[in-house]
């Protein structure tokens, strides 16, 4: 059996957890932003029955800024896909490229509660 100093520890750490909420280690976040990062256009001249689709971008690093400061990055895959866990609220998104141009135009993002926000970021490679 508990001693009244053991017992009250453990509602004082149980309290302290409680008041914690969503700020504990572990806690699973189920919304934030998948996407994919895509460079184009890759011809100079798009001709009908001749496409020319905007390429994916593997292994690079995507930031979500939220009042100018990032809270959240990951990198794309080989496939150009990216995931954030990221909670309901307003983000701005980008994509890190290493070298310069290409350039990606920063997009605005809004997570609600209870899903993912899929969005595609843009790269223009510059080609005309």
């Amino acid at each position: 059996m508990l001693g009244h100093r053991s017992l009250f520890a453990l509602v004082g750490v149980t309290l302290l957890l409680a008041a914690c909420g969503d700020d504990v280690p572990g806690t699973e976040v189920d919304t934030g932003i998948r996407g994919v990062v895509l460079a184009g256009p890759q011809c100079p001249v798009v001709q009908e029955g001749s496409p020319c689709p905007d390429e994916p971008m593997p292994n690079v690093e995507v930031r979500a800024l939220q009042s100018g400061a990032a809270i959240g990055s990951t990198r794309t895959d080989a496939e150009g896909r990216f995931e954030l866990l990221l909670r309901p609220g307003d983000y701005v998104l980008e994509a890190v490229l290493e070298g310069g141009p290409p350039s990606a135009k920063p997009v605005n993002v809004t997570v609600t509660e209870g899903g993912f926000t899929e969005v595609t970021v843009l790269v223009d490679t510059g080609i005309r």
